[in-house]
């Protein structure tokens, strides 16, 4: 016995479980002991922390080569760990078919066993093995759990075969195949069925050719049926009884019922019916003995028959694996965002593939083509193994449901104008009014809409979920394709009518309960945004869900689709309409909570002087415009302008509004900011306290914007040295933010920081600490690591850091934060002028011991 514990750890790629199984048998039968992932690992593990236990147990890693082997990122995980222990010998490379190693293998003993028969293999592998025998006599065998009987040679097939060719391009799959397994084999002598079942293109066959090859030595007996067309199952079974040695009968039907007799008295056998479409056309053909049954099917119904296993798409690692395995020289970063736009589905995949080996375009322009003119796309690329392209994969489906249930049709018709993700029902079943006929009706009955979303999940073109249902990215694109354009404008227009009937309406408040609304509709409300160009409605739409974005916290999503929204918007409906500036005014403020100051500032003064040209100066778009001009001008620290502007708007507000409008009260808020950032903390705190209790009593103490002008007013107080009050309303705020926003809004982080900064104040440093390391790490995830808030939450944490006594901490910290404001923001930007008096005055400790005795010395 070893002393590390085990004598072999069997490395090997998924394909070749056959043959690791088949090895780790031989080798326990030889005395050795051995730890084999499908025998002793349990599903769910962490694969890499077993991986590097059992490599610190083994005494040799025993490496079943192959060129699946080579090109799999857990078992090269696993080699490179090896080599990484400089213990290269022990690793043992064991040859199954030709295949080329890598030059790290030059010096290492191989044992070759390509092209040998089973005892012949078994003879070679314990002979070139016995030098590392143990020298005491080998322990009674291991009590864990491995297979009752002896694995089937790998290298063989089984006597009777009619399985597809093997894909050697497979990848992945490897848990849902050993998942598989485990069910198949799960049956004491009975027969068991198991379905495989999922949208087409999304790898069944595949799958289950994989199956048949990777575990041939399960079986004597594996027979392929192509099930598409039923008629046909009879004739492709009485086949098999030649192969068995059976007389034929005198027709097909007696000739299959001796083929089902004399499957009942054996067992290792495996029957597979590829893309059968309903359990009757199956049940007739089960011989009940103790063997297998696997179906592949678009149908989810195969209850009654058995086991069902949904094939979903491949995970996106596994997708960028098969593409980069295809396309010599892809990147990850760009094979990410291919396979994003495949929606990881492996018929996509291969047709991308072949379409770029026979064209020979490069990766990247196949995926710009592919974002702008999919449709045509879809339809080019040769593949293997699939039955049809992309364009034709659900055109049977479609055909049949068509005359089955036109309204799934038409369902169907809608959702292809939405997101890629969970459309809710009440969608349909609230606004039916909306809808045609036989939709119309079928959506008014809730049970009824239910029924019909079972018909398009039994052909496989959506899935369920809580609430709602689901379309694969590239069936809408197929079924948007095949609409007539009359047909297709007319649809969209619907869509739009439908999102804003649903849409909260009064989102101008950024009222919380909203958002559960907008969460669910704004992936859709943004997918017919290009559709909604022209209609006041639509348009009208997608400004409510950039303003949810900002409101909820998510900047980057808004500013990533207010750009190109803004851009269009001129185009079409020229620089000057009343949605353009809305949009411009959206976008504006996105950059402002970005920290982008200049091209905030540049685009809110060119907004704000088309405002008042179109609409007058007391507008409330115009007034809007002017609240986010204010804050980039705070922003960027430029006193006078920002306090001038930011107090006409609010006077204008005021007038036109009232005190408590939330017109008003957003332009008093937007002047309490841009006057901290300024460094203005006594007006700042006087309009502060005031704003606050006019949200309070208007909004509530939990809104956006009462969060907002506590944040500000927090600041204020700290600034003006009144830090006991700023840590009282400060942590009565953070709990807020953290309860109605969530920790990583941009509220809240600003918030965070001028509590981390109050505490410090107070000489609390420990706890000023822990909400700062806490809060810099938030914000340099959520915002960026020289995004101002950033650079002030680490200015906090610095002068905790500082009154702790952990100076070198500090002065590190302290001028990163300097250096990064000084290039990000500018020598004479507030933050960046904080950071340098605080310097000066001592509370930041940012030069070297060697320094201190010269004050003048530059950082």
């Amino acid at each position: 016995m070893s002393d590390r514990g085990t004598d072999f750890f069997i490395s090997h790629a998924g394909r070749d479980t056959g043959w690791a199984e088949w090895l780790a048998w031989q080798l326990q039968q030889a005395g050795y002991s051995v730890e084999l992932d499908v025998w002793d690992w349990v599903p769910g593990e962490d694969f890499v922390a077993r991986m590097q236990e059992a490599l610190q147990r083994a005494d040799r890693l025993l490496a079943v080569c192959t060129s699946a082997y080579f090109s799999s990122t857990f078992s090269g995980a696993e080699l490179r760990a090896a080599f990484a222990q400089q213990s290269a010998g022990r690793i043992v490379p064991v040859l199954v078919e030709p295949v080329t190693l890598p030059t790290l293998y030059a010096p290492l003993i191989i044992v070759d066993l390509t092209g040998l028969d089973e005892a012949t293999a078994a003879a070679r592998l314990r002979a070139r093995l016995a030098g590392g025998r143990p020298v005491n006599a080998p322990p009674f065998p291991r009590t864990e759990p491995v297979p009752a009987e002896k694995p089937g040679f790998a290298g063989a097939l089984p006597a009777v075969w009619k399985v597809p060719p093997r894909n050697p391009r497979f990848t992945g799959r490897d848990g849902m195949l050993t998942e598989l397994r485990r069910r198949l084999h799960a049956g004491e002598g009975t027969l068991v069925v198991q379905a495989l079942y999922g949208l087409g293109g999304v790898g069944k066959t595949q799958l289950a050719i994989e199956y048949a090859h990777r575990f041939a030595a399960d079986y004597d007996l594996i027979w392929w049926i192509d099930a598409e067309q039923p008629v046909l199952n009879p004739q492709q079974l009485a086949r098999l009884p030649e192969s068995l040695d059976l007389a034929a009968g005198s027709t097909v039907a007696p000739t299959v019922d001796r083929l089902l007799a004399e499957l009942r008295h054996r067992d290792r056998w495996l029957l597979v019916f590829d893309n059968a479409e309903r359990p009757a056309d199956i049940a007739a053909y089960q011989p009940g003995g103790p063997g297998h049954l696997l179906i592949t099917s678009r149908n989810p119904g195969w209850g009654a028959l058995g086991g069902r296993l949904e094939v979903d798409v491949l995970n996106r690692a596994e997708t960028i694996a098969l593409l980069r395995a295809r396309i010599p020289g892809l990147g990850e970063e760009l094979a990410d965002k291919l396979a994003a736009e495949l929606g990881d589905l492996p018929l996509a995949a291969a047709q991308a593939v072949g379409y770029l080996e026979q064209t020979d375009l490069p990766a990247a322009d196949y995926l710009r083509r592919f974002r702008t003119r999919r449709a045509g796309l879809l339809a080019r690329g040769d593949v293997v193994g699939y039955s049809g392209r992309l364009d034709t994969a659900w055109a049977l489906s479609l055909e049949r449901l068509s005359c089955e249930d036109p309204a799934a049709v038409q369902l169907l018709g809608l959702a292809a104008f939405l997101a890629p993700e969970p459309i809710p029902l009440h969608l349909f079943t609230e606004h039916s009014a909306l809808l045609e006929v036989p939709l119309r009706s079928t959506a008014a009955d809730p049970d009824a809409l239910a029924d019909t979303v079972g018909a398009l999940v039994g052909y496989s073109l959506a899935r369920r979920h809580p609430g709602g249902f689901q379309i694969h990215r590239l069936v809408q694109a197929v079924i948007r394709q095949q609409l007539p354009l009359d047909r297709q404008q007319t649809t969209a227009q619907r869509v739009v009518a439908l999102l804003a009937a649903a849409a909260p309406t009064n989102p101008d408040d950024d009222d919380p309960a909203s958002w559960p609304t907008y969460a669910q509709l704004a992936p859709h409300m943004l997918a017919t945004a290009p559709l909604s160009d022209r209609s006041s409605a639509g348009r009208r739409l997608v400004l409510d869900t950039i303003r949810y974005l900002q409101a909820h916290g998510d900047i980057h999503a808004s500013r990533t689709v207010g750009e190109p929204l803004l851009d269009r918007w001129r185009a079409v409906l020229g620089p000057d309409h009343p949605d353009t500036l809305t949009a411009a005014t959206r976008l504006t403020s996105a950059l402002v909570h970005l920290g982008e100051a200049e091209p905030a500032r540049a685009l809110g003064e060119d907004t704000v002087q088309r405002c008042r040209r179109v609409f007058g100066p007391d507008h409330r778009i115009t007034l809007d415009a002017a609240s986010g001009l204010t804050l980039a001008l705070g922003l960027l620290g430029e006193a006078e302008p920002a306090r001038a502007l930011g107090e006409d708007t609010v006077q204008r507000s005021r007038r036109g509004f009232g005190r408590d409008h939330p017109v008003t009260l957003w332009a008093a808020t937007a002047l309490t900011l841009a006057l901290v950032l300024v460094g203005e903390a006594e007006p700042a705190r006087a309009l502060g306290e005031d704003t606050l209790q006019r949200c309070r009593r208007a909004l509530g103490p939990d809104h956006p914007r009462t969060l907002w002008v506590a944040t500000a007013l927090t600041l204020a107080l700290v600034w003006v040295g009144e830090a006991e009050p700023a840590r009282a309303l400060g942590e009565d705020t953070v709990q807020r933010c953290r309860r109605a926003l969530g920790p990583d809004h941009p509220i809240t982080l600003w918030l965070a920081t001028g509590l981390t900064l109050a505490l410090a104040r107070l000489g609390e440093a420990e706890p000023a600490r822990t909400l700062g390391e806490d809060t810099v790490q938030r914000c340099r995830r959520a915002l960026a690591p020289d995004h101002p808030t950033t650079l002030m939450a680490a200015t906090g944490l610095t002068l905790a850091l500082a009154r702790l006594g952990e100076a070198k901490a500090a002065r590190a910290l302290g001028r990163d934060a300097l250096q990064r404001s000084r290039r990000a923001l500018g020598a004479d930007n507030p933050v960046t002028l904080y950071l340098t008096q605080a310097a000066s005055s001592g509370q930041l400790q940012l030069r070297d011991d060697a320094a201190e005795d010269h004050p003048s010395q530059p950082l």
